[in-house]
């Protein structure tokens, strides 16, 4: 299961409000807060104390504490690759290496007694495969991708999703950033243009960008970058990660083709949709309600075809309605109807361009911000739909 954390720049930010927001991610379903730990000027006695106070604010919220971190940061707190005993008198859960050492040192890093699991980041790929190579424990440890402040600086989606194919393919966890896009967040210098790892990202509402990243399927882990977001991008996003989940029984009376069909603990693509007009309460239901629409895989060409609605809903009339579309286009949500009875009940999207012919009845259309998505969809990923 994907999990979501929040991330916080102590530098910039009063106790008072931390906890405040901390209080709220947490009500929300955020497990996690990323906190820069070089970034927190004064002693090293003032820095654990400080530290102390946070991780404890984040503790009380059941959420766990990764601290960006590098060896100047380490050597200052009198720790090293085998002595990590200031970390967790912090609190610290996780520690994001900003640069790895490139030797022997990262393998006793990730092992390290204290239990502090360890994420590298992801561009370091030379150094992360020695160190797993050399005996590294890949249990405890994932890679981090950056997150990018300047417009246009973040690397491409394509880029990102080489990355994480390739951590994945070696059961590396894999955390990514995204992008608040409530004014006046910031990051770790005054910038306030969002902090996603995709640059495609930057300018999307927070919970498409959630979206994206589920429909990646190479996504452990997603981070708000910046702070503060919204309580309504919170809820937002809550929502995705309810409407993400959910439970399916196996279908006995199917007989063979019930293993053929999506059962048990599945994640499902929750597509936002804007209806027609006029459509009726078996459309509806179908589409809203019809818990697993899934394509087989045989069919990716002109539209994503669930066909099992038909074998759910085959005793019930779907009249045709009339269309004003001389073709459907992509992003537009089509049902069979009882002009062509056999196939009625099948709930279809569509991929390029279909002839209005009047065997479908046009439900309605994804939002125009959540259409790239569909590039993501392949055979037997499950999606469903909200309003």
């Amino acid at each position: 299961m994907v999990t979501c954390g929040v991330s916080l720049y102590p530098e910039q930010e009063k106790l008072e409000d931390i906890e405040n927001y901390l209080n709220m991610a947490s009500h929300y379903g955020f497990t996690k807060v990323f906190t820069s730990l070089f970034s927190v000027e004064g002693s090293r006695e003032e820095v654990i104390d400080y530290f102390k106070k946070l991780t404890a604010l984040a503790h009380r919220c059941n959420m766990k504490v990764c601290g960006d971190c590098n060896t100047a940061f380490m050597k200052k707190m009198g720790a090293d690759e085998k002595n990590l005993k200031v970390f967790k008198e912090m609190g610290i859960d996780s520690i994001r290496m900003d640069v790895p050492y490139g030797d022997e040192r990262d393998v006793a890093l990730i092992n390290n007694a204290e239990g502090i699991d360890i994420e590298m980041s992801n561009v370091f790929v030379e150094a992360i495969e020695k160190a797993v190579k050399n005996g590294a424990d890949i249990k405890r440890m994932k890679v981090c991708h950056n997150f990018y402040p300047q417009k246009y600086s973040a690397p491409s989606l394509e880029a990102v999703i080489r990355q994480n194919e390739y951590w994945k393919e070696r059961n590396i966890p894999v955390a990514i950033f995204i992008s608040s896009q409530q004014k006046g967040t910031h990051g770790p210098w005054p910038l306030s243009d969002g902090l996603p790892t995709i640059e495609e990202h930057r300018l999307l509402p927070i919970e498409v960008q959630l979206k994206h990243c589920l429909a990646l399927k190479n996504v452990d882990e997603v981070i708000i970058g910046n702070a503060f977001a919204s309580e309504a991008e919170m809820k937002a996003i809550d929502t995705v990660m309810k409407k993400a989940w959910v439970r399916v029984p196996y279908h006995e009376e199917l007989g063979m083709a019930a293993d053929m069909l999506p059962h048990g603990d599945i994640i499902r693509i929750p597509f936002k949709i804007h209806m027609e007009e006029g459509i009726r309460d078996i459309e509806k239901e179908i589409l809203l309600d019809y818990p697993i629409h899934t394509d087989m895989g045989d069919c990716l060409h002109y539209m994503l075809r669930d066909r099992w609605p038909r074998m759910f809903y085959r005793n019930r009339d779907i009249p045709p309605r009339t269309c004003e579309k001389k073709y459907f286009t992509r992003g537009d949500v089509v049902i069979v109807n009882d002009n062509l009875k056999h196939y009625r009940g099948e709930l279809q999207i569509v991929l390029k361009d279909m002839e209005a012919d009047g065997q479908r009845n046009l439900l309605g259309r994804i939002a125009d911000e959540e259409i790239m998505i569909l590039d993501h969809i392949k055979a037997k990923d499950v999606f469903t739909f909200m309003e």
